[in-house]
């Protein structure tokens, strides 16, 4: 089964970004780690801020929708056999494992296992 895990932006500066949400908008910070990931809870899903440590290089900005799934690798190794290049699985410890493609449009989709630990 897939689910929706959380939305993000890839943003340069997660501090700033997060005040903005949290000040202007009013959202509110369920918690900030450095300028590497900020998360918000609305309406019960997660939307965050992920720095330039947590998406790849040739990503700067932009959306990035994150779906988890219960077999990472299954996943992983049937979107290879359609051709589509995707990442080498990040293993985060306790928080979970993920890799990242584009899909045909070019979208940048993130795919999130979580932790046996």
């Amino acid at each position: 089964m897939i689910k929706i895990k959380n939305v993000f932006y890839a943003v340069s500066d997660v501090k700033k970004t997060s005040e903005f949400y949290q000040n202007i908008l009013g959202l509110q910070l369920q918690f900030i780690d450095k300028n590497q990931w900020a998360q918000f809870k609305v309406n019960g899903l997660t939307f965050a801020l992920g720095g330039p440590a947590e998406v790849p290089n040739e990503i700067k900005t932009g959306a990035v929708v994150t779906f988890e799934v219960e077999d990472l690798t299954e996943v992983k190794g049937k979107l290879e056999k359609t051709g589509l290049n995707v990442s080498e699985i990040r293993d985060m410890g306790s928080h979970g494992k993920t890799c990242w493609f584009l899909d045909p449009a070019e979208n940048v989709v993130q795919l999130y296992q979580v932790s046996s630990i």
